[in-house]
């Protein structure tokens, strides 16, 4: 199925959650100081969890794709509840949407997108909540959207003590602490794994490929 036509689905399917929404409160200024301590609304940040359902209950419409609960003590003391989704298609790893609500100390909900286990991270949305890194609930739709299309059409997580790489058919990024690999070998590297080549690195690195889901 085309991204397209996908996302449209999970646009009417969102719809009918009745989701929150919001402008860009940064459209045309910068932040101010005091916006970066404060969080005027924590409770309309569930705009992600309710994206992230809509996208479970149309890809659990999609031949060859499972979707299921992950059970409660897979779930980290910070999580409230997610699905694990599986595709039937050789070479790919489960994905899974976990959920956060909001905490009594205003922690904003959350999701977060895993590879593989519930504990692998790939995003987190929102990555902060505070005033001065909201850009309206738009941004943070597209932002999950971006993460999971990328995911699923084959990405390469490189793991690593004191750095992390990730691969995909439209780029990559690496981070970490000082002495992480040039961008360019890491994406190298992430090219010849998702071809399933052999790659020997200079240290003890997790490797997790996951090919294209549809």
């Amino acid at each position: 199925m085309e991204t397209t036509r996908l996302i449209a689905r999970v646009d009417a399917e969102f719809a009918r959650l009745d989701p929150p929404w919001w402008p860009n409160p940064h459209e045309d200024r910068e932040a101010t100081e005091e916006e970066y301590s404060r969080v005027t609304d924590p409770g309309r940040y569930r705009v992600v969890a309710l994206r992230a359902r809509a996208w479970s209950r149309v890809l659990g419409t999609v031949p060859d794709i499972d979707v299921e609960p992950v059970a409660p003590e897979a779930l980290g003391p910070d999580l409230d509840g997610g699905v694990r989704l599986t595709s039937r298609r050789p070479g790919t790893l489960p994905l899974f949407f976990l959920e956060r609500g909001p905490t009594p100390d205003s922690d904003v909900p959350l999701v977060r997108i895993g590879m593989a286990d519930p504990d692998t991270e790939l995003e987190l949305v929102p990555d902060c909540g505070c005033d001065a890194c909201d850009h309206g609930s738009d941004d943070l739709v597209r932002g999950l959207d971006e993460a999971v299309v990328e995911a699923m059409s084959g990405i390469v997580l490189m793991l690593a003590g004191t750095w992390r790489g990730v691969w995909t058919p439209d780029g990559g990024g690496v981070g970490g602490d000082p002495g992480l690999p040039e961008l360019d070998q890491v994406l190298a590297w992430g090219r010849r794994l998702s071809r399933r080549e052999h790659v020997s690195f200079p240290e003890d690195v997790r490797v997790l490929v996951n090919d294209p889901w549809m």
